[in-house]
């Protein structure tokens, strides 16, 4: 992963800008090969994490086209007779630089010198970058949720939220036992393929996403559908659900086993990827019992019109865990393309070096506004989420 650093001249780092311009695309690319969210990103409109380049630190406004929802004409009428309109919609992101460094020891208590020691930090670096990077793609999709499946270990397998008024009123009706289950998920998918919200009234459908990755040989290897992220409680509920093995003893085949790490299974051509779970040294997938501080130190407030809602916002008192199931454009990132690496030898009079990092970007859930005095079903939705909510047990 890091082979490419020997076929850097890091001894001329100090006469060779390009050497730490070389350095910080070496951790780019690493940092993405160590994420799972990898296979999701790209530019196109159809890739779960849509990226945006941007070079300067200033508020970008991604913009969707609405889908015309005229009634046209017919026979010969004339076209201006019922004209449609091109409604397009926008939201704000903000994007900041985020970077970390690290100090060498004193120079004289050991034998490392500022390439091994330069070496010896790219590899924290990168683990640094991925951990703070899919942290915020986490924190992204958990935040203010517009709708949700959530668990019940009633026949139907999910809570009916006809009479709820908000997905947190709903969520917060999880009890002990509400495991998650097949009919949970098909119900997620049944509302994604619709447009149908958490309370059975008319939302809009989701787009199914294009996930990708490179083989070893090259080839491209592609899937396009809906991908449910689960966290590791949530997948050994599943397992235990008769109706899930017996869907499974068919085998998990295809390309799928080539795209997705943490495949657990396939339900309704749909990957289920376990994403694991949240603690301070790993990403995965947050639960209510991650503290409110540790959640708010890892989103950008701004970027969600600073309405923060941690995971204990969605429960009383039983744990709760969080999935998802994402389509295209679930998140946006807007940023540049590269990581920046420096490294100053001078720190401490000369004594100590540091390595640092920085890139600029921002995440944010897709979440679009109508142009002024216009009004779209679209309007402050997440835009391809719909969270799954279970009790975590």
């Amino acid at each position: 992963m890091y082979a490419e650093l020997n076929q850097i001249n890091i001894e001329n780092w100090q006469s060779d800008p390009n050497v730490s311009i070389n350095i910080g695309k070496v951790i780019e690319l690493a940092s993405w090969k160590k994420s799972p969210f990898e296979p999701f990103v790209g530019s196109g409109t159809d890739r779960g994490i849509r990226t945006y380049k941007v070079d300067v630190k200033a508020p970008y406004r991604p913009r969707l086209q609405a889908p015309l929802t005229g009634s046209g004409v017919r026979g010969n009428a004339d076209f201006d007779t019922n004209l449609d309109t091109m409604e397009i919609l926008s939201q704000t992101v903000e994007p900041d630089n985020v970077g970390n460094s690290m100090k060498s020891e004193i120079k004289q208590y050991s034998d490392i010198k500022n390439i091994d020691f330069v070496k010896q930090a790219v590899p924290s670096l990168t683990d640094w970058i991925v951990r703070k990077r899919d942290k915020y793609f986490v924190t992204a999709l958990s935040n203010d949720v517009t709708n949700c499946v959530v668990a019940d270990a009633g026949a139907t397998g999910f809570k009916d939220g006809s009479n709820a008024k908000s997905v947190n009123e709903l969520s917060r009706q999880i009890q002990k036992g509400d495991v998650l289950t097949v009919k949970a998920l098909s119900k997620a998918i049944f509302m994604a393929k619709n447009g149908v919200k958490y309370n059975g009234k008319e939302a809009f459908p989701i787009k199914p996403m294009r996930s990708t990755r490179h083989t070893v040989g090259g080839i491209n290897i592609e899937n396009y559908s809906y991908v449910i992220l689960l966290d590791s409680y949530q997948c050994n509920q599943l397992r235990n659900d008769p109706l899930w093995r017996e869907m499974q003893k068919i085998g998990v085949r295809g390309n799928e086993n080539n795209i997705f790490t943490g495949l657990v299974g396939i339900i309704e051509n749909c990957p289920v990827i376990d994403m694991g779970v949240w603690t301070k040294l790993n990403v995965g997938l947050l639960n209510s019992e991650v503290s409110d501080a540790e959640y708010k130190e890892n989103i950008i407030a701004a970027n969600f019109s600073n309405k923060i809602t941690p995971p204990s916002y969605y429960t009383d008192t039983q744990p709760l865990s969080m999935g998802f199931l994402i389509g295209a454009s679930a998140l946006l990132m807007v940023g540049s393309e590269q990581t920046k690496f420096y490294i100053d030898d001078m720190q401490d009079v000369g004594r100590k070096t540091i390595c640092g990092v920085d890139k600029l970007f921002a995440i944010s859930k897709a979440r679009f506004q109508s142009p002024a005095g216009q009004r779209t079903i679209f309007d402050n939705q997440d835009f391809a989420t719909i969270a799954i909510f279970s009790s975590k047990e």
